[in-house]
C-alpha cells in the first residue's frame, strides 16, 4: 500500500435500461480515462453535487434524456484505488427509459451503443474491469454492492472486497 496522499474523484456511473437493453458509451480512442472501453453513461461530480443530482445531470447532458425520479435505482457505490492517475468513487445507478430512442447518438466522450444485457459480459469491446464484478449485480437489482478494488498499472483490478446489502 503506498503511503502518499492521492486525489479521489467523485463520480457517476448510469445504466439506461429499456427492456433487456442497456445503454452504454464507448469512449474514443483518444481519451484520458478508459480510452476506447465500454462504459455506462456518466461522470464527475461537480462542486457541492450530491451523486443523485449528478446521475440526472449526467443522462441530460450525454444522452438528451431527462430521467425521472421515480425510474432512478441506486445500484451500489465502487471505489477504485491506484492503476488511474487519482482515486475514485463512483455512484451506480440503474435507470428506465420508455424506449431505445435517445435524442443523442454520440458524445464528446464516445459513441452511444445498446447492448442486450445477456450479451455484455461477452462482448466484442472492452469494458471497464469494475463492470465485471457489478453488472449482473446492476441488472438483478436484488442487492446494492459496496465494492472496494485496488488497480494495477494497467486499471485491471487486482485485488477487491464486495459486499451485498439486499434491498428489502
Amino acid at each position: 500500500m503506498n503511503n502518499y496522499l492521492r486525489y479521489t474523484q467523485a463520480s457517476v456511473t448510469n445504466f439506461l435500461h429499456y427492456e433487456d437493453y442497456y445503454l452504454f458509451i464507448k469512449r474514443k480512442n483518444n481519451k484520458r480515462i478508459d480510452p476506447g472501453r465500454l462504459n455506462g453513461i456518466g461522470g464527475r461530480l461537480e462542486q457541492g453535487e450530491n451523486y443523485l443530482d449528478a446521475c440526472i445531470r449526467e443522462t441530460k447532458e450525454e444522452t438528451g434524456l431527462n430521467p425521472n425520479i421515480n425510474d432512478i435505482k441506486f445500484s451500489g457505490l465502487v471505489r477504485l484505488q491506484e492503476g488511474y492517475s487519482e482515486d475514485w468513487i463512483m455512484g451506480f445507478f440503474k435507470i428506465k427509459v420508455k424506449s431505445k430512442k435517445i435524442p443523442k447518438k454520440h458524445t464528446e466522450d464516445g459513441k452511444l451503443v445498446w447492448i442486450k444485457k445477456d450479451k455484455v459480459l461477452e462482448s466484442k469491446f472492452e469494458l471497464v474491469d469494475d463492470l465485471y464484478y457489478c453488472f449482473n449485480d446492476i441488472v438483478e437489482g436484488k442487492s446494492i454492492f459496496f465494492i472496494s478494488a485496488i488497480l494495477d498499472e494497467n486499471e485491471k483490478i487486482k485485488k477487491i472486497q464486495k459486499n451485498l446489502l439486499p434491498v428489502y
